[in-house]
């Protein structure tokens, strides 16, 4: 079976100043390729939050040292990620904002040429097939969440949460093979 695309974005912060620090993403050869971001390659990327910083365990330092240039970085994922594919984040309207942000400093073309969409347009309609009851439907949705966490461990790094995507799709399949 060939999964749907996953994506997961890690950011400096929460605020209108925010820009991504971290990416990951599920690619066409069952892969998840991740990447921290330098960001002191761009002048204009100065937002910084220590309580973001204290949830992810990411530091500026270490996204200087270990971070790739935003342009590499859209390179790579323009290679990976084929224009006007579809492929889901969890952490939508942020994710659309952090690769705008991204790509606008990293891609001659000023955007990217993929579609971002909630992965929740891709898993709850999974269970209508065999959950009539929004509300019902809902609390399954929200306990294979949970169970998909507990099964993947850990959170707020771009890797573990597009394991935990995939791993959720997983659980969300395996619904409708079971009724």
């Amino acid at each position: 079976m060939i999964l749907p695309r996953f994506l997961d974005i890690e950011a400096s912060s929460l605020s209108m100043n925010s820009y991504p620090i971290e990416i990951a993403w599920y690619d066409q050869n069952g892969n998840i390729e991740s990447h921290l971001i330098n960001p002191y390659t761009v002048d204009d990327w100065i937002d910084w939050d220590y309580n973001a910083q204290q949830i992810h365990g990411i530091s500026r330092k270490l996204c200087g040292e270990q971070g790739v240039h935003p342009k590499f970085l859209c390179h790579r994922m323009n290679q990976s990620i084929q224009p006007g594919e579809t492929i889901y984040a969890d952490g939508i309207p942020f994710d659309d904002w952090w690769i705008e942000t991204l790509y606008s400093v990293g891609s001659s073309a000023g955007f990217a040429e993929f579609n971002i969409v909630h992965s929740d347009s891709l898993m709850l309609p999974l269970l209508t097939t065999i959950e009539d009851d929004s509300n019902k439907r809902r609390r399954l949705y929200e306990q294979l969440k949970l169970d998909a966490r507990k099964k993947v461990g850990g959170r707020h790094r771009a890797r573990i949460d597009v394991q935990y995507l995939i791993e959720l799709f997983h659980l969300c399949s395996a619904q409708t093979a079971i009724r």
